[in-house]
């Protein structure tokens, strides 16, 4: 948890309601731990909790924790970001949203609770399938042994325990793949099948995606850059995209109501294009017309 960008990555359930955002949390050094609001530090273990609107997580960490060597400012081998990770993931477009959703599954699950509790029994799961789509080319049983209920609407599944949701099946699909391949730090899935089996799906998957724009992550690390590139470079690096954010800033409209802002990525295209009230009336993507396996909300800073 050194990677300031490694911390945001677990904010992925952060309360939508909190007052303070996942982005100044991670650069404080915290990443989430759960449940409610819940952070803990990477250096020094310091846990808080129950944020509220005036605070401010760098005052804070400091106030209760102020012998944590990250806050004192010694090297800790703490690795920042050169551009905020949830800003970028506002102006990006969809591909490489769809890239940066790869979740690194060697890192330590960090505890939580199911999602949905009362689901927690294979039993309960399997019953919620009664109306359950003649025409789809699953059975139930396979998809509740693999941590999904059915919401009543079309073909869409929601696991209990991370709360990811995936519809549109085809012949040939494996629940417990596709819930590795989109949802792979899920607790239910790495305790049910493993983190060898996890970590082969994400490794088989996104190795064969090709992606038609390269985007270049680039930390400082000690100072430097890493990967020895000059700092030239990385300002040379910054300046070639400033243009292009600044236009993909201008589509966060939703392209179905032209009002509400997009908060919806589509599975597997990865297309950020439509808000959460439009999201469920699609079935394929307004974008790239593939056909959508399952939606991924995001939230903005």
């Amino acid at each position: 948890m050194r990677s300031e960008e490694k911390r945001l990555r677990t904010f992925q359930q952060w309360p939508e309601s909190s007052p303070v955002s996942a982005t100044d949390l991670a650069k404080a050094g915290f990443f989430f731990l759960g449940p409610g609001d819940r952070v803990q530090c990477f250096c020094c273990g310091g846990i808080l909790r129950s944020w509220e609107a005036e605070d401010q997580p760098m005052r804070e960490h400091q106030k209760f924790f102020p012998t944590c060597k990250f806050i004192c400012g010694e090297d800790v081998g703490n690795q920042q970001m050169l551009l905020p990770f949830l800003e970028i993931l506002d102006h990006v477009d969809g591909q490489i949203l769809s890239l940066l959703q790869r979740m690194d599954v060697e890192e330590t699950a960090l505890p939580s609770q199911p999602e949905y509790p009362e689901m927690e029994s294979e039993a309960m799961r399997l019953a919620t399938f009664q109306n359950w789509p003649p025409y789809t080319e699953l059975y139930p049983e396979q998809l509740a042994r693999a941590g999904f209920f059915y919401t009543g609407q079309g073909d869409t599944v929601r696991c209990f325990y991370c709360d990811g949701s995936l519809r549109n099946w085809e012949l040939g699909d494996d629940p417990w793949r596709e819930h590795a391949k989109w949802f792979p730090r899920c607790e239910f899935l790495l305790q049910s099948r493993g983190r060898e089996f996890v970590a082969s799906i994400q490794d088989s998957y996104f190795n064969t995606l090709v992606f038609p724009v390269s985007f270049k992550w680039i930390f400082l690390v000690d100072g430097g850059c890493s990967g020895g590139e000059k700092i030239e470079e990385t300002l040379s690096f910054c300046d070639r995209y400033v243009e292009q954010l600044r236009r993909l800033q201008e589509e966060r409209m939703c392209k179905v109501c032209m009002d509400k802002d997009v908060s919806i990525v589509f599975v597997p295209c990865g297309h950020l294009v439509v808000c959460a009230e439009c999201a469920p009336s699609l079935r394929r993507c307004p974008i790239c017309r593939t056909v959508i396996r399952g939606n991924v909300k995001t939230f903005m800073s």
